[in-house]
């Protein structure tokens, strides 16, 4: 009967354990469910379009826009008018009276009425501006005399056109489109920017994850080895010192964990607010891949950064701007020589009928020179000024150049070397884990001491962190490379942006 009653008891036990370890499966079925992994992929999306740098670079391209915008518009037809319909204007004013042969003050009162449309347009390969207007005005004196006066100009057509003199228009319609072409790179550029920041905070967050897992691990570890030493040391197996040290790995190993925990959540916490709190809830991070085939080329990356880069273009902007400041100085050396010439049609009358019948011809011829005589060398130093710029600017252009291909090539091969440095340490993060449980079998086997133990799950951790690690190189120098050449090697294409949609945003 006693051996019926300890088996059904037995039964019963077994089965509620069974029962409770399903339930507990269930239970962390159902918890781990709730977290869902994010890939860094996924992040550079969220980043490209909701932190704040990419809503500060589409600004900074939108004021670059509507600069160009306002280049292109000077360059066409300009209508303007212009008038003043009242003006009152009573005051003494001098006068010569030539009866009494003296100057003498006499009231005057007018009411004085203008208007004018004009039509102009820049020429930018001379420099010559055109233009065609139209003016009335109306005249109304008060006093003694009251008289009315109309002058008419229905038409007038002129230009002005300066000679051997400084171009304004012709340095720009070189420079403004490769403004805006480089705002268009500035922005990619910047894109770039936004995806090494993501990159850098992914693996914060992902190194951060990574250790919580394992000083959870730790924990389980060190409790499990606690209370296996109690009993040990209950057989008289191992000594008091060994207790104590299993019982301080599991005080070491809470402290860790909850020092990881706040490292973690802060980690979260700065993702969050760079991707303004559009990380969603109960999400892990997920490490990303090797393009295992995935081999930059040298050449290619150096001549793709010359068509590409801002940077590059930069310096083509720069080296045109020094040219246009010497011509600038040059041009303003030499003595200033300038016409002026215009034809129209204009009448003036006492009714406004009579103001626009039986035109009279307008005609102005107009040419100005300036030359210097003596200035004690004011113009030959600006020149020499300029030149000096010049050469300064032609050296500070090569030197950037040579920088700038020094660092691409720096940046292709450590790329190209990363990867080996990524699968080994991948493989020594295998090893020292494959170590760690074996060192820990041996210590429950009472074949290794404590600090066998601890000295292996130091290097199973350190390992693990310098693969993240590895890993984060890879993808920095990536996006780095990325970035100086605004080139995606991985789809083999170049970075594109639908531009006409940018400021809509």
């Amino acid at each position: 009967m006693k051996y019926i009653k300890i088996k059904q008891i037995s039964v019963v036990i077994g089965i509620v354990l069974s029962f409770t370890k399903i339930v507990a499966q269930q239970n962390d079925t159902l918890s781990n469910g709730m977290q869902q992994s994010i890939t860094l992929d996924a992040i550079l999306k969220l980043a490209s379009k909701k932190s704040l740098d990419v809503f500060k670079a589409k600004r900074k391209y939108g004021v670059n826009y509507w600069q160009f915008r306002s280049f292109k518009s000077s360059l066409l037809p300009k209508i303007d008018f212009e008038t003043r319909p009242f003006t009152f204007n009573r005051a003494l004013i001098e006068r010569y009276d030539s009866e009494q042969n003296i100057d003498v003050f006499r009231q005057q009162q007018t009411i004085n009425s203008f208007a004018n449309l004009s039509i102009s347009q820049n020429i930018r390969a001379t420099g010559t501006r055109v233009f065609i207007n139209s003016s009335f005005n109306r005249l109304e004196n008060f006093g003694d005399l009251e008289v009315e006066n109309y002058s008419a100009t229905p038409v007038r057509i002129g230009l002005s056109q300066p000679i051997m003199a400084f171009n304004t228009f012709k340095w720009q319609q070189k420079t403004e489109p490769l403004e805006f072409q480089k705002a268009k790179q500035d922005f990619l550029y910047e894109l770039q920017t936004i995806n090494l920041r993501s990159v850098d905070l992914f693996f914060k967050w992902a190194l951060a994850s990574k250790k919580v897992e394992i000083a959870k691990e730790n924990k389980a570890s060190a409790e499990k080895l606690f209370n296996i030493g109690k009993k040990r040391y209950d057989l008289i197996a191992i000594e008091r010192d060994e207790l104590l040290n299993l019982e301080l790995d599991v005080y070491n190993a809470n402290t860790n964990l909850t020092r990881n925990l706040q490292t973690l959540q802060k980690t979260e916490a700065e993702l969050q607010l760079f991707l303004r709190d559009q990380l969603p809830p109960r999400i892990v991070p997920e490490l990303p891949e090797l393009i295992s085939n995935l081999n930059i080329d040298l050449n290619r990356a150096i001549e793709l950064a010359y068509q590409n880069n801002p940077e590059i273009l930069d310096l083509k902007i720069r080296k045109i701007e020094a040219l246009r400041d010497l011509d600038r100085a040059i041009k303003n050396n030499r003595f200033d020589l300038s016409l002026t010439a215009s034809y129209g049609l204009n009448q003036q009358a006492n009714t406004f009928v009579d103001a626009y019948g039986r035109f009279l011809d307008q005609q102005m011829v107009a040419i100005q020179l300036n030359v210097p005589i003596l200035d004690w060398g004011e113009r030959k130093g600006r020149v020499k000024t300029a030149k000096m710029n010049k050469d300064v600017i032609d050296i500070e252009l090569q030197q950037n150049e040579d920088t700038y291909k020094q660092d691409i090539t720096l940046k292709v091969l450590d790329f190209n070397l990363q990867k080996e440095l990524v699968f080994g340490a991948l493989r020594t993060s295998e090893i020292s884990k494959e170590s760690y449980d074996l060192t820990q079998k041996r210590f429950l086997s009472g074949r290794v001491d404590f600090l066998n133990l601890t000295a292996s799950r130091k290097a199973w951790q350190l390992a693990n962190e310098n693969y993240i690690q590895a890993l984060q190189n890879y993808w920095t120098l990536y996006y780095k490379v990325q970035q100086l050449t605004l080139y995606n090697f991985i789809e083999d294409s170049p970075l594109m942006q639908d531009f006409d949609t940018i400021l809509e945003d």
